[in-house]
């Protein structure tokens, strides 16, 4: 007999792979279509809750001020895609605007319905559990790579290319988060020799996409942060938080040291680009992100509470962008930041939102690593999350990031109070 906390596991492990394989669908067929595979699994997740709640005690009870504050950003990103509708920002229409919605709402449900079902689940792993599903969408893509299928995203001759994944550089950002969470699994090594060899095994494979991908920006970060996780010089680490926060402006002020660290001869041997013009601008970035804080600073219109979806291409704030990059419209290009996306389409309501929730989730799984839990790996995949999302469109609604990322807030969602399973440590022994 199938279990219920079965079931909605083998959902939530096929889900991300299932919302990778929409995104190919989607760009393939039609964004419609492809927004409701990405669906499938994460909404097949909270539909058999809600059916099982009308017999059972409902999990609104138990819910957090977290869950609350999730919601509110959810709800303010959704708002933004209908005022995008109405403003008649071209390729939205009420189909797909109604499944981003759902798709934007449903991941983060469905890791609080698994939290749910597992509230007295002694043996339950929601670290492990999240990074096999995260880690199920790298293979399909890895597999479909090998084998020739060709990404219909945005791509590059001569790099990797993931399929099943929404651009070139969230494949990267993926691998990232994974690999940073794999490094907690390189322990025990007399205990568990096949395990460890398999693991990092896995770790150089994630290597060589990385490289053969070629994000600098999230390379450069992902070995800043191996560094400190494997030799645990993150525990001493202070104003994490806060430095993570000014990653943007820290970046364009030392622009050209940036450029220095690139041009040594480790990353010369592994990089493609490293032209100085290409790396001061951040391949174009800059140009962006200044005239954002242009309208910031002299325009400020809907700066309180957005201009809605691609409210850019109604402020015509990247126009000339389009022209230097040779786009006839400016309505198929986005920010390439998480940060100033949220910051035009939700305005500095929606912005505060998410640093209060980054902050939450950057305070539990900070307590969790210090203690050791088998939580601790997923404080790995958030630190990126918080230095990446200022720097790539990655965690904005449309991307992977953001269901990424509030899945690893679900744990947050349920009172104390209401979880009844014991603590486990990161090596498998009972804290409680």
């Amino acid at each position: 007999m199938i279990r219920k906390r079965d079931l909605v596991d083998l959902l939530f492990l096929i889900g991300f792979a299932v919302y990778g394989f929409g995104s190919y669908i989607g760009m393939k067929q039609g964004l419609s279509k492809g927004l409701i595979v990405s669906n499938l699994p994460f909404l097949a997740i909270v539909v058999f809750y809600l059916i099982d709640a009308v017999y059972r005690q409902r999990v609104r009870y138990m819910l957090t001020g977290t869950y609350w504050l999730c919601l509110l950003y959810i709800v303010t990103l959704a708002v933004s895609m209908l005022v995008g509708l109405r403003g008649g920002i071209p390729g939205l229409n009420a189909g797909n605007v109604l499944l981003s919605i759902l798709l934007f709402t449903v991941p983060f449900h469905a890791a609080v319905v698994v939290q749910f079902y597992h509230r007295d689940d002694d043996g339950f792993d929601f670290s492990m559990l999240l990074l096999r599903s995260l880690g199920l969408l790298i293979l399909i893509n890895i597999l479909g790579y090998a084998a020739g299928i060709r990404s219909f995203g945005h791509s590059f001759e001569g790099r990797a290319n993931f399929p099943f994944i929404r651009g070139i550089y969230t494949g990267a950002h993926v691998l990232s988060v994974i690999t940073l969470m794999m490094l907690f699994q390189l322990r025990d090594l007399s205990r568990r020799p096949v395990t460890v060899a398999l693991v990092i095994g896995a770790i150089l494979l994630n290597l060589a996409m990385m490289v053969s991908i070629n994000s600098r920006l999230s390379l450069m970060i992902f070995l800043l942060l191996a560094m400190l996780f494997l030799t645990r010089a993150i525990k001493v680490a202070r104003g994490l938080y806060t430095i993570s926060l000014f990653t943007m402006p820290l970046l364009l002020s030392f622009s050209l040291l940036v450029y220095q660290v690139l041009s040594l001869p480790f990353f010369q041997a592994i990089l493609q680009r490293v032209s100085k013009e290409d790396v001061t601008t951040f391949n174009g970035r800059s140009y962006i992100w200044n005239a954002v804080a242009d309208w910031a600073w002299s325009d400020r219109t809907g700066l309180l509470f957005g201009n809605g979806y691609k409210g850019h291409y109604k402020l015509h704030l990247l126009d000339f962008v389009a022209r230097l990059w040779g786009e006839k419209h400016a309505y198929n290009l986005h920010s390439h930041s998480t940060f100033t996306e949220v910051v035009v389409a939700q305005g500095v309501f929606g912005v505060v939102l998410l640093y209060i929730i980054l902050w939450r989730g950057f305070k539990h799984y900070r307590r969790e690593y210090l203690l050791r839990t088998d939580q601790a790996p997923i404080f790995a995949g958030l630190v990126y999350i918080l230095f990446i999302w200022q720097i790539d469109i990655f965690c904005y609604g449309v991307d992977i990031g953001h269901a990424i990322l509030f899945c690893m807030m679900a744990p947050l969602a349920l009172r104390p109070e209401a979880i009844t399973r014991r603590t486990r440590s990161l090596e498998g022994a009972w804290m409680d």
